[in-house]
Parts: structure tokens; sequence; C-alpha cells
């Protein structure tokens, strides 16, 4: 069997870990090249834009609150950050304007395994997270309120966005059921997902009282009326590789993680599916895709379907963690 895509697992599997547990395994990555940066800081890659690109800076906290440096977003909306190792991130994107044009713009990164996106919809998905409270604020005191804003109320908030946006991505031949906004490869070129940018305007982050933010919406041209009970039923985040496509496989991969009962669930493109129990239970980018304190309980694969179960020791206390994947072809 081939091994199974490092980078598909470590995202599926660290994306359902973050919900209560910290750092997975292993930071290598598909070629197994040698990360160059400090030990203490990781790479955070990204795409600032609110359709045309983000004319501006990119400031990154850690879990601790140490913050990077700021570094400029290059003239296509891209930008690199030394971050200060320890996910998750909160990533603030930021102009020298004052008054009417300071726009100030947030994303998340769960563990900087992959590229991100600041935009607009990024800050909707953490202000809704956040309980529709003060970004500033929250990026202020980010050490004491990243166990509150967790990686769970993130997807939920940004699978709403696409729930929201589905017509708009629908005309540009996006599957909005099927969309990590704050993943999603893009160009800052007025098509595809940067058109859906173009038309959604959302202003007032900023406009806060003691208890509110006053924040409004308009797509193309009209205001809307945002739903934040929206349903997100179907709803789910695909890792692909970036271009859309697959890693090479013949098989669509979802892999549904659980710790203490509370869950979330990924969808990769395109991976190889293990013959039996034996290649599955025994593949090391399995095992290395577990969080780091595991105690493996079980591990089984019948057809198209494989189980690991595990408690891990985290934060001082045990608790139960278990990952199911399901195989079927692509």
């Amino acid at each position: 069997m081939k091994s199974l895509n490092f980078k598909a697992l470590t995202l599926a599997v660290c994306t359902g870990a973050a919900l209560s547990l910290a750092a997975c395994g292993s930071d290598h990555d598909d070629n197994n090249t040698t990360n160059t940066a400090p030990a203490s800081t990781e790479t955070i890659k990204g795409t600032a834009a609110t359709g045309k690109p983000f004319a501006g800076k990119v400031i990154v906290k850690n879990k601790e609150g140490k913050e990077s440096k700021a570094v400029d977003i290059k003239a296509d909306g891209s930008f690199e950050v030394a971050a200060p190792k320890g996910g998750p991130y909160l990533i603030k994107a930021y102009n020298d304007k004052t008054g009417d044009q300071a726009v100030t713009l947030y994303s998340y990164s769960a563990d900087a395994k992959t590229q991100v996106n600041v935009n607009q919809l990024t800050t909707q998905a953490v202000f809704a997270a956040n309980g529709q409270a003060n970004l500033d604020t929250l990026y202020k005191d980010w050490d004491k309120q990243n166990t509150v804003v967790t990686s769970a109320k993130i997807e939920d908030a940004a699978k709403k966005v696409a729930a929201n946006l589905n017509s708009e991505f629908a005309a540009v031949s996006i599957d909005a059921k099927k969309l990590n906004i704050f993943s999603y490869e893009f160009k800052a070129n007025g098509s595809g997902f940067d058109a859906v940018l173009d038309k959604v305007q959302i202003s007032g982050f900023g406009n806060c009282n003691v208890s509110s933010c006053s924040v409004k919406y308009v797509i193309n041209g009209r205001e809307f009326a945002w739903n934040y009970q929206i349903s997100t039923n179907g709803y789910s985040w695909v890792i692909d590789n970036n271009n859309g496509g697959g890693f090479g496989g013949n098989y669509n991969l979802k892999v549904t993680t659980s710790v203490n009962g509370f869950g979330t669930t990924v969808d990769i493109k395109g991976v190889d599916k293990p013959a039996n129990q034996q290649e599955f239970c025994g593949d090391a980018d399995v095992k290395e895709q577990l969080p780091s304190g595991y105690v493996l309980n079980s591990c089984s694969f019948s057809g198209n379907t494989g189980n690991i179960a595990a408690t891990v020791s985290a934060n001082g206390f045990s608790v139960s963690y278990s990952v199911k994947y399901e195989y079927t072809p692509a």
C-alpha cells in the first residue's frame, strides 16, 4: 500500500484534536524536508485579500499571547510570518490608516500546518465564534480566550459563513458545503473565491460598545440580513491538494474525530485505501497523527472503515479520543 497521505491526515486528525487537545505527533512534511526555521517559531503563510489584495501588515499571536513581528503583505496579497511556536494562533491584518479608512481583519490557525486566508469572511467567522464581541479585545486577551474561542466554534462559524453565502459561491461554481473558508487557496484576481469577496462587504467590527458590536452586511450592493442560526446540515470542511483536486489516490476519505463525545468531521479527496487491517493499523502515518500522550486502546479495519480508540493524557487529565476513517470510491 502507498503510505496514507501524510499532510492530509495531519490536517484532518489535528483539526479534531484541536477541539480540546494540544499538539499532534510529527512536524515533518510529505517530502521529509528539514524545517530550517528556528525551533521557537512556526511559519504561517497565507493570503490577505478582500477582493483586491489587502494593503497593510500581518501580525500573529500564539496561545501564550506571544506576538510575531509585523510583516508587510505583498502586492498579490500573500504573506509569510515567523510566529512564536504554539497554536492556536490568532492572526491580524491591518492598515496604517485612521478613521473610516482604518481596516482590521482577523483569522485563525489551529496549528500552522496549512496556508491561511485573512479576509472579511474569516473575520466574520472569528467574530461569531467570539460571541459577536469586540475582536480587538479578543486579540489583546488571546492567551486567556483561546480556550473559549475553540477550534470547534471556529469551524461551526465558518460553516455558517459558507451557508449564508451559498448562492454567491454557487454562482462561481464553488460547493459551499465542501468549503473551508480559512484554507481555500485562491488568487486575488477577481475570479472564483475572490469574486465572492468582491461582492461581499462586511463592516463595523470595530463599532462596539461594552456589550455588542454593530456590524453591517452588504452583498451585491444590497444590505443582507446575516443569519447566525442558519443550518449547516451537510456542511463539512474538505482537505484537497489546494488546487481543487485529490492527492492521487482512488478514494475519498471522511475522518471523524471525537474527544469526550464532542466531534468534528473533515473530508479528504483522492487518497489511497489500505488493503486490510494490518496495513491500516500498522501505517506509521496514522499513528503519528495521534496526539502526544496517547495510549492506543484498539485499532480495527474492515471493508472501507477503520476505527482507532485511544486515551489521551492532556493538561493533567485523561480524555477519551477516537478517530473513524470512512473510505468511498472517488
